[in-house]
Parts: structure tokens; sequence; C-alpha cells
């Protein structure tokens, strides 16, 4: 979902289409970037949503599903926890401090400094929001 001006995400030639639409979506909400303009468009197209999850969770694809449950559990808690601390998690997730502390270790050794850049956490928790259901 980067890039200047009104150019839709990269996608393959068989995406052109829904990439123009959603340029066109966001030159139709005005100027301006981030997390706001974001949300106007997912919420008005859910293949938008389904693209940037793809993107955004692709770190947790080559994951068992069930460590691809877990992990995805934990970061959506730690996306919308306030500090997002090991003991936090813990308990939002009715887990071990230590058994939280070693999965934001491993979200952090596969998402790295995405965890960190607001943007990314938007689409994050959007894209999980969507995964999740």
């Amino acid at each position: 979902m980067s890039g200047p001006g009104s150019r839709g995400p990269r996608c393959r030639c068989a995406r052109a289409a829904d990439s123009l639409r959603w340029a066109r979506t966001l030159r139709a909400h005005g100027p301006g970037d981030g997390p706001l303009r974001l949300a106007r468009l997912l919420l008005a197209d859910p293949a938008l949503v389904r693209l940037m999850a793809a993107r955004r969770l692709a770190p947790l694809a080559a994951l068992t599903p069930k460590q691809r449950d877990r992990l995805a559990h934990t970061l959506l808690a730690h996306l919308q926890s306030p500090h997002g601390s090991a003991p936090e998690l813990a308990e939002r997730l009715a887990i071990h401090p230590r058994t939280a502390r070693r999965r934001l270790h491993h979200l952090q050794r596969l998402f790295g400094p995405a965890l960190d850049d607001p943007d990314a956490r938007f689409e994050l928790e959007a894209a999980l929001r969507a995964d999740l259901g």
C-alpha cells in the first residue's frame, strides 16, 4: 500500500483492474496518507483486504497451522495491547509469561521492523482481523 500519488499496490497483470480501481478510490477520497486513508479503502473493497493480508502475513505462511494460529493470535494481542509486554500478553492470552516472551521473540524474528512501524502495525492488525475473522 505504499507509493506516492494515486498508484495502486503492485500486483500481477491479472489484478491490474483491481489495482486501478484501488488507485481511483484513493484519489476520490482526497489527498493524504496513512491509516485513515487506508481504512477508507479497506472498508470499500474486501479484495484489497485479502491481498494485504496475504502480503503482510506472509512470514506466518511457512509455519504449521497450529503455530500459525498461535502466533497470529499473539501478534493480534500484541498489536492491540497498550504496551505489548510479555506479562500483559500472558494475561490476555491466558498463557505463561515465559511462553508469551518466547512467542514475542519469534514474532520479532519473523516481522522485524514492521512491529515498530505504525503503518505496518495498522496493516498487520487489519490483516489479522480479516484472517482470524
